[in-house]
């Protein structure tokens, strides 16, 4: 079963949360997302079934009206 860690994740002076496979959430580590390399992993936090993680990635997505809810 895949699970998901949420971490949250460091490039030069920008900062995010995110769900993140599991087996790449060890603090310090450096990955590439997307097409974008040099973010570090600067803190670890629960893991959950990629079931889990999926089926309420939209839950919050209402109160911030700014994020385009049709990607």
């Amino acid at each position: 079963m895949q699970t998901y860690t949420q971490c949250r994740l460091r490039r030069g002076r920008t900062e995010q949360i995110a769900w993140i496979p599991s087996e790449f959430a060890k603090k310090n580590q450096f990955l590439r997302i997307k097409s974008e390399d040099g973010w570090r992993v600067i803190g670890v936090g629960a893991t959950m079934p990629e079931s889990c993680v999926i089926g309420h990635e939209r839950d919050y997505r209402a109160a911030f009206p700014s994020i385009d809810l049709r990607a």
